[in-house]
């Protein structure tokens, strides 16, 4: 199996230099609780078409007791949730929308799964928009959650639609 290129380097988008809040992230996504997975955004530019997050992942995590009893795992699927909810504010600002559109899954595709993540640990998410369209809000983005070592722990292609 390939290894992939990792976008960027966690290094250079440290987690003290916020380009956008948790705050600013929930007046456009609605995810609350247990399920908001963006801590912040740590760097967008348009022109390059680059978006950085980050994520916190915690020891008392709703998930840490259950999956797995001894050796807490982030789950796959909230590896995913986590990208997703990146790329709906990278396609929030790309597309110019309204804070109340609410972008949803439409499709996940070319997932894969390189690394098992434990907390505590920094995660950086890092991805680009492939194809957008503001007529009706739809996005097609590719995106990387990397650990603080630069490794590619998952990917995906995620295309997200208005709601």
């Amino acid at each position: 199996m390939t290894v992939p290129t990792p976008f960027i380097q966690p290094r250079d988008y440290p987690p003290d230099r916020v380009f956008m809040t948790q705050e600013e992230v929930m007046r456009r996504n609605p995810q609350r609780f247990e399920f908001l997975q963006v801590d912040s955004i740590l760097h967008l530019d348009l022109e390059e078409n680059l978006v950085v997050g980050h994520r916190v992942l915690r020891e008392d995590e709703f998930w840490a007791r259950g999956h797995l009893p001894g050796r807490p795992l982030f789950p796959g699927v909230l590896m995913c949730e986590t990208m997703a909810q990146v790329a709906s504010i990278h396609a929030h600002m790309y597309l110019e929308l309204e804070e109340d559109v609410f972008m949803g899954f439409g499709a996940l595709d070319k997932v894969r799964f390189r690394e098992a993540i434990a907390p505590p640990a920094n995660l950086w998410v890092a991805g680009r928009i492939m194809k957008a369209s503001r007529v009706r809000p739809y996005f097609s983005w590719e995106g990387q959650l990397l650990t603080e070592e630069g490794k590619v722990a998952a990917q995906a292609q995620i295309t997200g639609v208005g709601l």
